[in-house]
């Protein structure tokens, strides 16, 4: 009679015949294939090129893929050995601590996405989920951006209302730290409704104060991958509390283009 296989019999006659090197590879490979996919969502809605720049997004990334592509592939390099009894239930552990480190580095990010690309007059403002108060966003609740969304900032305006007290309330607000109009979403309107007085403060691609020579064929650069001519094009400064860049603007009608990675400070 034969006697009864041990585990690493077992684990060899199943077919799996597996190192710690490639199971440690395998690991990886399945890690890039999360971590890109990730990626791909964040770089196509929260934050393209010129705003992913700006608002030094690529430090929390680098850290969350860092994590993830390090912390599970090392793991299952130290505790893999074929056979071993406990291996299933190791390798449990390991996907576990991985999934959570990457759930806190999504909700990092999630928390601090991009909602409102907001005009004001004379400069754009990122705004993120995280300097829009509840209060703040609950007053705006009955209006059109009484929500933070998932995809790309939206684009508004931003006016401040005629009432004096309101106005008093509002500059002793962003004095004390509580919040600009640009994260009230009360005093929010279509971006139409401000167009033409963010056209009237827009700037001419070329260079002068506060702008290089460099920064200024960087922008007629961007104008032309807009598929614009330089001449036609004017620019404001796109700012957030993380960075700075610039928005191009349509020169006759301050329709929005697209934000551009130069920081003319």
């Amino acid at each position: 009679m034969k006697g009864r296989p041990n585990r690493r019999q077992a684990f060899q006659e199943s077919g799996i015949t597996m190192s710690r090197w490639k199971a440690a590879f395998l690991h990886l490979l399945i890690s890039i294939g999360i971590v890109s996919a990730v990626a791909a969502y964040i770089l196509w809605f929260w934050y393209p090129p010129a705003l992913f720049v700006m608002a030094k997004a690529q430090e929390l990334l680098v850290l969350i893929g860092g994590v993830d592509l390090v912390i599970g592939p090392f793991l299952t390099l130290i505790v893999f050995k074929a056979g071993k009894a406990t291996l299933r239930s190791d390798l449990s552990v390991i996907a576990l601590l991985q999934a959570a480190f990457l759930a806190f580095g999504l909700y990092s990010l999630y928390v601090t996405r991009p909602v409102f690309m907001v005009a004001s007059g004379q400069v754009f403002d990122l705004v993120f989920a995280n300097e829009i108060s509840p209060a703040s966003l609950e007053a705006g609740r009955q209006g059109p951006y009484g929500s933070l969304g998932l995809t790309r900032p939206v684009l508004v305006g931003a006016m401040l209302p005629d009432d004096p007290v309101v106005r008093t309330q509002i500059l002793d607000s962003a004095l004390s730290g509580g919040g600009d109009l640009q994260t009230m979403p009360a005093y929010f309107v279509p971006y139409s409704t401000v167009a033409e007085r963010v056209r009237a403060h827009g700037q001419a691609l070329k260079a002068g104060e506060g702008v290089s020579g460099a920064e200024a064929e960087a922008l007629m650069a961007a104008a032309r991958d807009y598929g614009r001519r330089p001449e036609e094009v004017r620019y404001l400064p796109l700012v957030s509390r993380r960075g700075m860049a610039v928005m191009l603007i349509e020169a006759a009608t301050g329709a929005v283009i697209g934000p551009v990675a130069v920081d003319p400070s």
